[in-house]
C-alpha cells in the first residue's frame, strides 16, 4: 500500500493544495506554520479509509479542528468563520491496483463521508475474511508517531511499572491496527507483546523468527547497541550496549528511548499484522508510517543514518516524516525531499550541511552564530555613529552617543568586544566622554 498524491481543500492551514509522494521516503521540510504536521494528519485521514471496510474499527474522520477558519473584521468586531466544505482526495496503490478516494467533512453538524471508496472496501472487507479462514493475505501497516510520543510514552511506562506488563491473550491480527494512527506511540502494547513472546520463545525452547525480525530491526536501527530483550526479573526491557554494558529501559537517552519504541512498534505491529511471514515480517510487509519530526532527541551523527537504517529494515514501506534538521535532508535521495516552502523536490546528497541550512532551509549565514552576525551588524553600525559624533555637537550629540551607549550594551558579557568598542570610542575623544 502507498499514497502517491492527496489534494486538500480547506483543511487547517490550506485552501486548496496538492501533494506528491515517492513510494519509499518522503521528508517534508518548511518554517514552523507552513502546515508540515497538517500534512501528516490529512495523510492519516486518507490512509484511515482502509478500515472502512473491516469490522469493529472506526476510521479516524476529519475533526473540527482540521476546519480551515477565516477572519473577517466587520466594523469593530472581528469575526473567525469555519469554511467548508474540507476534502481530502487521494490517489493510491493497494494491492497492485491503481485506487482514487475521497474523505469529505459537508458542514458543522456532519460527518464525515466517504466517496469513491467502493473499491477500496471491497478489498479490506475480503480481508476479513481471509483472516477469519485462517488464510496468508498480507495485510498492510498503517502507523503514526507524533511530537508527544516519548512523553505520552512515559505515562506507558508509569502504568507498566504499577501494574506490570501483560501476557497477551490470542487475539485478531487485526490487533496490529490497534491505535495506529493515534500520534502517540504505544509503548505498553509493545511492551506486553515483546514480554509475550519472550516466554513462549523460553516455554517452547526454540527460537521465535518474528521475535528475532524484531529484534534484528532493532539492532540495525539502535546506534551501538547489539541487543534488546524483556528482562523478567526486572519487569521491562533491558538493551545491551557493545562492550557489554546492559541498561534498563528507563535509563536509556531519549533519543535511544524514541528510536526503540518506535522502530520496536513498527515491528511488532508488522509481525502482528502479518505472523504467517514469519521472521520476513518487518521486510516484507508494505504500508505507510507517518513521523513528526524525525530528528527528534537524536544526535546529529544518528540524524544522518536514521534514513537509511529506516529503508534498510523496512524496505516495502512508505514513509512521510517531517524535521527541521540538515543532517537528515542531505541523506536523502532523489525526489525524497518535499519544501513547503518553496515546494520544489531537490537532489542534495552531494550539498553541504551549510548549503542545505542557507539555501534550502532559509537559514542566514550558518558558517556563523547569530549572535556573531549580531555582534558585526553592531559594530558596523557603532562605527558608523562614532564617525557621525566626531562632527556633531548639542542634542545631535547626545543623541549619538547615546546610540552608542545602546549599540554596545547587549554585547557587554563579551569583555575583549566591548572593551574594543569602547577603546575606539575614547581614540575618537567625543566632547564630554572625558569625565
Amino acid at each position: 500500500m502507498r499514497i502517491d498524491r492527496i489534494e486538500v481543500k480547506n483543511f487547517r492551514g490550506f485552501e486548496q493544495r496538492a501533494f506528491e509522494f515517492s513510494p519509499s521516503f518522503n521528508v517534508l521540510i518548511g518554517d514552523n506554520g507552513t502546515g508540515k504536521t497538517a500534512i501528516l494528519d490529512a495523510l492519516a485521514v486518507a490512509a484511515g479509509a482502509i478500515f472502512l471496510g473491516l469490522e469493529g474499527a472506526t476510521p479516524p474522520g476529519i475533526h473540527r479542528d482540521d476546519v480551515r477558519r477565516v477572519m473577517h473584521t466587520q466594523g469593530d468586531v472581528p469575526t473567525l468563520e469555519a469554511i467548508y466544505p474540507v476534502e481530502v482526495r487521494c490517489w493510491g496503490t493497494l494491492e497492485g491496483a491503481s485506487l482514487k478516494w475521497a474523505r469529505t467533512l459537508e458542514g458543522p453538524n456532519k460527518h464525515t463521508t466517504h466517496g469513491q471508496t467502493s473499491e477500496l472496501s471491497k478489498r479490506t472487507v475480503s480481508w476479513g475474511a481471509q483472516v477469519r479462514k485462517g488464510r496468508d493475505v498480507t495485510l498492510p501497516l498503517i502507523a503514526y508517531y507524533g511530537t508527544g510520543r516519548l512523553w505520552l510514552q512515559r505515562r506507558a511506562r508509569q502504568s507498566i511499572a504499577s501494574d506490570g506488563a501483560r501476557v497477551l491473550k490470542p487475539r485478531s491480527r487485526f490487533r496490529g491496527y490497534h491505535g495506529c494512527l493515534d500520534p502517540s506511540s504505544n509503548h505498553k502494547d509493545f511492551v506486553s507483546w515483546f514480554k509475550t513472546m519472550e516466554l513462549i520463545q523460553l516455554q517452547e525452547g526454540q527460537t521465535l523468527g518474528t521475535l528475532s525480525a524484531v529484534k534484528h530491526a532493532l539492532r540495525e536501527c539502535m546506534r551501538d547497541w547489539t541487543d534488546v530483550r524483556y528482562d523478567l526479573r526486572l519487569g521491562m526491557l533491558v538493551a545491551r550496549k557493545k562492550g557489554g554494558v546492559q541498561l534498563p529501559f528507563d535509563m536509556l537517552s531519549d533519543g535511544a528511548r524514541s528510536m526503540l519504541t518506535m522502530v520496536g512498534n513498527i515491528a511488532y505491529r508488522a509481525a502482528t499484522l502479518n505472523p504467517h511471514l514469519r521472521e520476513q515480517a518487518p521486510s516484507q510487509t508494505s504500508g505507510i508510517v507517518l513521523i513528526d519530526e524525525l530528528d527528534l532527541h537524536l544526535h546529529p551523527n544518528w540524524q544522518r543514518e536514521v534514513v537509511d537504517d529506516l529503508r534498510k529494515v523496512f524496505p516495502q514501506m512508505q514513509f512521510v516524516a517531517t524535521t527541521h534538521s540538515p543532517f537528515i535532508v542531505q541523506s536523502l535521495r532523489e525526489n525524497e525531499l518535499v519544501n513547503l516552502d518553496d515546494q520544489s523536490r531537490e537532489t542534495l546528497p552531494s550539498r553541504s550541511i551549510e548549503d542545505i541550512a542557507e539555501e534550502v532551509m532559509g537559514v542566514d549565514v550558518p558558517q556563523r552564530s547569530h549572535r556573531h552576525q549580531e555582534m558585526m551588524e553592531a559594530a558596523r553600525k557603532y562605527y558608523a555613529a562614532l564617525e557621525k559624533a566626531k562632527g556633531a555637537k548639542g542634542k545631535e550629540l547626545q543623541r549619538l552617543k547615546q546610540q552608542l551607549d545602546e549599540l554596545s550594551a547587549p554585547f557587554s558579557d563579551d569583555v575583549a568586544y566591548h572593551a574594543f568598542l569602547e577603546m575606539q570610542r575614547g581614540k575618537a575623544q567625543l566632547p564630554g566622554d572625558e569625565s
